[in-house]
């Protein structure tokens, strides 16, 4: 058999004063977590589920006349309202304790069974008081006494500090250097862009100052006659199909002739559909 909790005063004179009240083992459980809700510091101001404090409220550590019709009971802890609502099962009890400012709900069920008898000294009424106790304290109260809002930035680590882009030797505001894209095209003022495009030959025919010229022209589509591409760019074509120096865009991969299919090899064009050859078909 268990002790009587040594952080829990009052049953007697708690008891007492809702002798009278008492209908079922409901009734004695409710006044158990009352009382270990005023041995945590809460304070009832009365029944109802009202959600608004006015200052006026009275605050006691005994029960309020009605308490057991419904009950629906008010408490304050810490100048915040918390409201406590219970609901009767056939073979107990769900109490549920709602923090009004943040919202927060326990939750707690209680076995009318673990009544033994309604008259007694508390161990003698609720033999397993202590454990149920305890249920009351973790489950029900300090699920919501304790602010979600101070939990969570408790659990929030610190940012880790980045050194700002220039400290480490970068200047975001400066343009990364690139690579040219032929060797020959040297870094030249933006004031330049596409002037090659002006001059596909290499050629610089008025003399306009600050105009580079690069080796063969640039900027077109096709190799200019000045670079010659991969001597393997035009094969397939017959010889004479094109005239010397001609820019030709070829009409295939430049590589798909250096693995050339086999003379027999059929491909997947050249297959008969099936049941070609059946008459009945």
């Amino acid at each position: 058999m268990s002790d009587q909790p040594s952080n829990l005063f009052g049953w007697d004179l708690l008891y007492n004063s809702v002798e009278s009240d008492i209908r079922n083992n409901q009734d004695v459980l409710v006044c158990l977590v009352h009382l270990v809700l005023i041995s945590n510091g809460f304070k009832c101001i009365g029944i109802g589920d009202s959600k608004i404090l006015d200052g006026t409220e009275n605050k006691s550590e005994s029960l309020p006349k009605g308490w057991n019709d419904g009950y629906a009971l008010r408490y304050i802890y810490q100048g915040r309202l918390y409201n406590l609502k219970g609901t009767a099962l056939d073979d107990g009890i769900i109490i549920n304790l709602v923090r009004v400012d943040e919202r927060t709900v326990s939750m707690i069920q209680l076995n009318t069974r673990s009544v033994a008898q309604r008259t007694g000294t508390l161990i003698q009424m609720i033999p397993e008081c202590t454990s149920l106790v305890e249920v009351v304290k973790k489950q029900l109260i300090d699920k919501v006494a304790t602010s979600t809002k101070t939990k969570d930035s408790g659990n929030q680590t610190q940012p880790e500090t980045t050194k700002p882009m220039s400290s480490i030797g970068i200047n975001p505001l400066q343009e990364t250097p690139r690579t040219p894209t032929y060797p020959y095209m040297p870094n030249v003022s933006p004031l330049n862009v596409g002037s090659a495009d002006l001059h596909p030959l290499g050629i610089n025919p008025l003399g306009v100052p600050r105009i580079p010229v690069f080796p063969g022209g640039g900027g077109m589509l096709f190799v200019p006659p000045g670079i010659r591409g991969p001597p393997d760019i035009n094969m397939g074509i017959p010889g004479g199909s094109l005239p010397p120096g001609a820019r030709f865009d070829p009409f295939r991969p430049p590589d798909v002739d250096r693995f050339p299919r086999r003379p027999n090899d059929p491909d997947n064009d050249e297959m008969p559909p099936p049941g070609f050859d059946d008459m009945f078909m």
